[in-house]
């Protein structure tokens, strides 16, 4: 005969083993997943809802700071000590926590909830005609002088030796000087 409260205590703890390990191998699918899906955008998009104050590090070697206020389709706004730097995402070469020592895996994977595009916020910017620096590509130095106006795909400023057109997709950043 056997003992039947044995039989069922052995098989109720190899189902909730059995349950456990499904549990850690979903938990651990998921996290992986997360790790593999995220995307520069959400994980700036993640930084922005924290309010996390970064470094970030153009592809010209500038280090600009300060909180993301803005997540554009192709790029970001920083507030910071400078001012306010409209930068293109594939002008970011990397970003920082500054102070932030624990390492946290990036798990953004979203898309930016704002439609814009820097276009579109250069355009509402020039209506007030700001001083601005803007690093082109292929410029060794930075573009200075007032935003006049930006369209579709091109970025007219009126620098001190006479008007600058760039286009607008090599518009890496541009950075609002203040006035004074």
């Amino acid at each position: 005969m056997t003992d039947f409260n044995g039989d069922l205590a052995r098989l109720l703890a190899d189902e909730r083993a059995a349950d456990a390990a499904r549990s850690r191998a979903r938990e651990r699918g998921l996290r992986t997943s997360a790790l593999t899906d995220a995307t520069l955008v959400g994980v700036l998009l993640d930084a922005a809802e924290r309010g996390d104050r970064l470094s970030v590090r153009t592809v010209f070697g500038r280090v600009l700071s300060g909180h993301v206020t803005v997540v554009a389709q192709d790029g970001i706004v920083l507030e910071g000590s400078l001012g306010t730097s409209y930068l293109r995402l594939d002008g970011i070469a990397s970003f920082r926590h500054p102070g932030l020592r624990s390492v946290t895996e990036p798990t953004g994977d979203r898309r930016p909830p704002r439609m814009a595009s820097l276009a579109a916020l250069f355009a509402d910017l020039a209506v007030d005609r700001p001083r601005v620096a803007v690093a082109v590509t292929g410029e060794n130095g930075l573009v200075t002088g007032e935003l006049r106006a930006a369209g579709a795909d091109v970025v007219t400023i009126s620098a001190i030796d006479g008007p600058v057109y760039i286009a607008a997709r090599h518009v890496s950043e541009l950075t609002v000087l203040a006035s004074g």
